[in-house]
């Protein structure tokens, strides 16, 4: 190999050109790489080395150009910072170089990773097998952020102050570009990561079970994490028990009793610190109990693990459980930019599982809710039924004895019974009726029903009440207005809200029925000026056996049925009913239905 002269200004430009071929590398190791090369080719080595600090606080060599053996052996070992103290100790300061003796180390070549096989040259100056020498890399604070050693001179000779020169300019100008070539990584690291939370929370967006989320976010987790096993550690039995476990791979995750607390206590402290734990070898981590990380060392290793990354989730002061994030041996550890990008993750997929929880227990809440009210109908029918052969009976007799010579106090006591059966009859066909309709197998009739027909039958059947009380009832719109659904159940809809708007009329009021055709929709519009209804109890005029505290209204009367039995109607139809009142002033009954 072709040894430069340190005064060549050649020399010069070749170490500039073989600098901006590393930048032009799109890796950073792959640029590194081209670094050391070219310190090999232009300085006159047989060997150069590069290593980077890496944020789990260890020196990683990353680049090993000019032996093969030599790059075999060192490339991706990984040295603790206190090594390289170590080295500083034992070097000689060479200007701003660094040079380790053979005789400094003698006798722990083991310690050094890789000695060459190499025989030394007949002259006192001659480079012994162990010699080191090597540079400090230093970003724009002075922070070393990593080394460039070199080994084996060409000339066999320890570099003389020319060449020490020229080696401290090498190291002066690699320094900057490595911290450029770093900072370099780290941002698209942090563009990287950026779109892969962006697509995992995308992805996670709108699944509503733990498993449907893992399985969809399991690639961009992959992707953007550089991962090899996902899963997910719930706190919250979520429909599968306590402390469950989802996995994205076909490794068998059950914590050993030991770690399942430690697991608990983990997540709830890295939660609250803003913190992720790191579980490897090659990394301490601080606030872990020692014996701790040799248990879950311990356990990875079954699983085939080398490094993990455990992630709290949560949403505001609760966990709801861990992320372990998991790299098989012989991956690299993880970065300061995917230490951080992993707490928004967790927090992402925190915000996610809680939507997951929330669904979960809304969804076991309303099938308790449709089994309990499943179960409320079958009990109304049951018990409606029974009252109905009873009354059916007691009516019946009631006439035959209306027939007979009754004095007058016993017609009069006839009379109440009537009239008290009569309402009781009126409560069971409403109980029947309300069953009927708010049973969910029952299907609802595909019949073409003109609106505006029943709207009229319904105020000819009260226009002598409508007329004893001097009340005005208009119909407004088209005679033939088409929705569709149930005959029955649609001219219940139009009986009960019109009957009730003449009930609480004021005599010599207003009622007016407005029908209202679009293109999918029939809007029935039913308005008085009679009693009103209070801002307070409107939520609850809906509700089965609601009656208004209003003495006026009391005086009416009524089952407090018909209103709940109306709703569950246009519900069942696909429509919508809304009112607005005011104590006093009238009310506005609103019903959309779709048309036909």
């Amino acid at each position: 190999m072709h040894e430069p002269d340190p005064a060549d200004p050649h020399a010069w430009s070749d170490f500039d050109r073989i600098l901006s071929g590393a930048w032009s590398k799109r890796a950073l190791d792959d640029a590194l790489l081209v670094l050391a090369e070219g310190v090999c080719s232009v300085a006159g080595f047989g060997v150069a080395a590069i290593t980077v600090l890496r944020d789990s606080g260890q020196l990683e060599v990353v680049a090993v150009a000019g032996d093969p053996a030599a790059e075999e052996t060192l490339r991706g070992q990984l040295r603790p910072v206190a090594e390289l103290d170590k080295d500083i100790a034992d070097a000689e300061e060479w200007g701003s170089l660094l040079f380790v003796p053979h005789e400094a180390v003698a006798g722990r070549e083991d310690d050094l990773g890789w000695v060459p096989d190499y025989t030394p040259v007949d002259d006192p100056r001659a480079w012994r097998p162990l010699d080191l020498l090597f540079g400090l890399l230093r970003d724009s604070a002075g922070d070393v952020v990593g080394t460039l050693s070199v080994d084996i001179p060409l000339d066999g000779l320890r570099p003389d102050a020319v060449r020490l020169r020229q080696l401290t300019r090498y190291v002066a100008q690699a320094s900057a570009v490595v911290e450029a070539l770093m900072e370099r990584d780290r941002f698209r690291d942090q563009v990287r990561l950026s779109e892969a939370t962006r697509e995992i929370v995308r992805a996670a967006n709108g699944e509503l079970s733990l498993d449907q989320l893992l399985e969809k976010a399991q690639p961009a987790i992959i992707k953007g994490l550089a991962t090899d096993g996902v899963w997910i550690q719930a706190f919250d039995d979520l429909g599968h028990g306590h402390d469950a476990f989802y996995s994205t791979d076909d490794r068998e995750i059950a914590l050993p009793p030991g770690l399942t607390e430690v697991a608990h206590q983990a997540a709830a402290a890295g939660w609250a610190n803003g913190q992720v734990l790191v579980i490897s070898k090659e990394h301490e981590q601080s606030g872990l109990d020692p014996a701790v990380r040799e248990l879950a060392l311990a356990y990875l290793h079954t699983i085939n693990v080398s490094t993990a990354l455990l992630v709290p989730m949560g949403v505001g002061d609760e966990c709801l459980g861990l992320l372990v994030l998991a790299r098989n041996p012989g991956s690299r550890e993880w970065n300061r930019a995917e230490l951080e990008r992993s707490k928004d993750l967790g927090r992402d997929l925190g915000q996610a599982v809680f939507n997951a929880r929330t669904f979960e227990r809304e969804r076991r809440l309303l099938e308790e809710t449709r089994a309990l009210d499943g179960y409320k109908n079958q009990l109304m029918s049951t018990i409606t039924h029974e009252f109905r052969a009873p009354l059916t009976g007691i009516l019946g007799y009631l006439e035959l004895v209306e027939d007979s010579d009754l004095d007058d106090e016993t017609r009069r006591a006839l009379n109440v019974v009537s009239r008290n059966a009569q309402r009781l009859e009126r409560l069971v066909v409403d109980l029947l009726l309300l069953s009927r309709v708010a049973d969910p197998r029952r299907p609802v009739a595909d019949s073409s029903v003109n609106l505006a027909a029943l709207a009229h039958e319904a105020v000819e059947t009260m226009s002598l009440e409508s007329a004893r009380r001097s009340l005005k009832v208009d119909v407004i719109g088209p005679e033939t207005t088409l929705v569709v659904g149930d005959p029955v159940e649609l001219d219940r809809i139009c009986t009960n809200l019109i009957s009730n708007a003449v009930k609480y009329s004021r005599d010599g009021g207003n009622v007016t029925i407005t029908l209202t055709p679009a293109d999918d929709t029939v809007t029935l519009v039913v308005q008085d000026d009679g009693l009103g209804i209070a801002e307070e109890e409107q939520e609850q005029l809906f509700g089965e056996f609601f009656r208004s505290a209003n003495p006026a209204a009391q005086q009416q009367p009524g089952t407090g049925l018909g209103l709940s039995i109306v709703q569950r109607i246009v519900q069942r139809h696909g429509g919508t009913i809304t009112v607005d009142s005011a104590l006093g002033e009238g009310s506005t009954f609103t019903v959309m239905l779709p048309a036909r």
